[in-house]
């Protein structure tokens, strides 16, 4: 595979903010930079303790706290573009190099474990299943499983080069793509299940048709993937079959990750974002920018979050509303390749070819459905093994409101879970709430259309009070409300729901 030269890091800019101020929030406001000696590429893993872990073309392996100090880094010995994956008791992390060779750190102090040699560069991501089988793939053309302890379980010879990061489903079966255009599905026990080559297509003549991107699956059955032919393939997982394909206007080498309302999302070379439902009817595109390697992220109110290029050096990390809508944009001054992630706070954290690890306020936690970010979620590990499906459990929106000192504005915390019939509860708690009569002139608006989390406006002014709620608004309880939106979402996603 041609990958793109890496630039200078001579006179690259810091990111800056087009962003988006919603009460207290800046959105797209840069908290702190961590740099590097040269680009990263690789997309950063969040452990349960909030610590990062990323590396660099400079060859280190970095594990920062969620503040951006410098935790401990360990020399690899070549370049890093893989993104790491965390053991399922976070103690070990597994991460391949240009080196030709897979190491496991120790995760609180970045020790050496071991290491595993193939016969070429690794420039894919490993899996991790739920017995704690590492698997990757090399350059040199197989897949490759190993045990906690870094001995060979099996290996399998795909053909071409892997830079494909495989994924496994809750069987624990695996799917890892090929530069020969191949999709391969192998069994825990390393025995082929099917393997599915790329069809010539019409009109497709003098495209190349290498699998680099990374297969997501869904809690249905699906195997996603793009192609350098310029299509976005679902595949049956049980026999590999053709469910359907959609024609974009450029090569996909980023990954498809889940969306809301049963919709994948994927960003291509030819700088449009694309939203589809899982039968393969495009919902939405938007221009936002070419895409290489950066996979998006959704997250709990169904905003996207994608890395794309902002002119013919320079990178972006944007926003968008659950159905397309440019919320906002923060700048870096160099490319973009590392997939961005959410932490549970919100902070969005993305890697920059100019060397820093960026730690950006976004804007919710990362959407809890099988697979909404590259890798599937926040510890990298490739796996649905483990993911409960949450359809048809009943939602609550626990909201918690509180007022900004000196204006008429309230904001508001909230938290969804499950996927059924709505359930409210709202509670005014904490400090700063207006004791009035006029309570109707108060209302509550969820909304992930615009962009605003939720907010409560009030026609009068607030006055300070220690402790309090919204007396005869609504009675501390649980109400039942519909969704704006229809479908059985696993995370809510609200357009316009209002409580009066």
């Amino acid at each position: 595979m041609a990958r793109r030269a890496r630039a200078s890091l001579a006179s690259l800019l810091v990111g800056s903010a087009a962003a988006l101020a919603v009460g207290e929030v800046d959105f797209g406001k840069v908290l702190w930079n961590y740099e590097t000696g040269d680009s990263v590429a690789s997309s950063p893993t969040l452990d349960s303790q909030g610590n990062l872990y990323f590396g660099s073309v400079d060859g280190f392996m970095y594990s920062l706290s969620g503040d951006g100090d410098l935790r401990w880094r360990y020399d690899t010995g070549d370049w890093v573009d893989s993104s790491p994956a965390l053991s399922r008791d976070e103690s070990a992390l597994y991460v391949g190099n240009w080196g030709d060779r897979l190491l496991a750190l120790n995760a609180a102090s970045g020790a050496l474990l071991w290491s595993f040699d193939t016969d070429s560069l690794i420039y894919a991501s490993p899996a991790v299943a739920l017995d704690g089988t590492v698997y990757f793939g090399s350059s040199d053309g197989y897949l490759y499983a190993l045990r906690p302890d870094g001995s060979l379980k099996w290996e399998f010879e795909v053909g071409g080069e892997l830079d494909s990061s495989p994924a496994i489903d809750a069987a624990g079966n695996v799917y890892v793509g090929s530069s020969s255009g191949l999709v391969t599905s192998v069994s825990s026990a390393g025995v082929e299940r099917w393997t599915w080559e790329v069809p010539f297509e019409i009109g497709s003549l003098g495209r190349e048709f290498g699998v680099t991107s990374s297969p997501m699956l869904t809690s249905e059955g699906h195997v996603v993937f793009g192609c350098q032919n310029f299509f976005l393939y679902a595949l049956d997982a049980a026999n590999g079959e053709l469910r359907w394909k959609y024609e974009t206007e450029g090569i996909l080498e980023g990954s498809a990750v889940e969306g809301m309302g049963r919709s994948c999302v994927v960003v291509g070379r030819d700088g449009y974002l694309y939203s589809l439902s899982w039968d393969g009817v495009l919902n939405w595109k938007t221009f936002v920018g070419a895409n290489y390697y950066s996979t998006p992220c959704v997250d709990g109110m169904g905003r996207i979050y994608a890395g794309v290029l902002n002119g013919e050096t320079a990178g972006s990390v944007l926003a968008l509303s659950a159905d397309g809508l440019a919320l906002w944009r923060t700048d870096f001054g160099s490319f973009v390749d590392s997939s961005p992630l959410l932490a549970p706070d919100g902070t969005l954290y993305v890697g920059n070819n100019d060397g820093r690890l960026y730690a950006v306020e976004g804007g919710d936690k990362l959407a809890s459905l099988g697979w909404s970010s590259f890798r599937g979620g926040d510890s990298q590990r490739g796996s649905l093994q483990g993911y409960v499906d949450m359809t048809g459990v009943p939602s609550e929106l626990r909201v918690k409101a509180k007022s900004i000192e000196g204006t008429d504005r309230l904001t508001v915390d909230y938290e969804v879970s499950g996927g059924g019939p709505l359930k409210v509860e709202i509670r005014a708690l904490g400090t700063n709430f207006q004791e009035a009569t006029e309570l109707s002139r108060y209302a509550l608006s969820v909304s992930g259309g615009s962009g605003v989390m939720a907010f409560v406006e009030a026609s009068l002014p607030l006055q300070e009070r220690e402790e309090g709620r919204i007396v005869g608004w609504l009675e501390p309880g649980v109400y039942e409300i519909e969704s704006v939106n229809e479908s059985t979402d696993r995370d809510a996603f609200f357009q316009e729901v209002q409580v009066r």
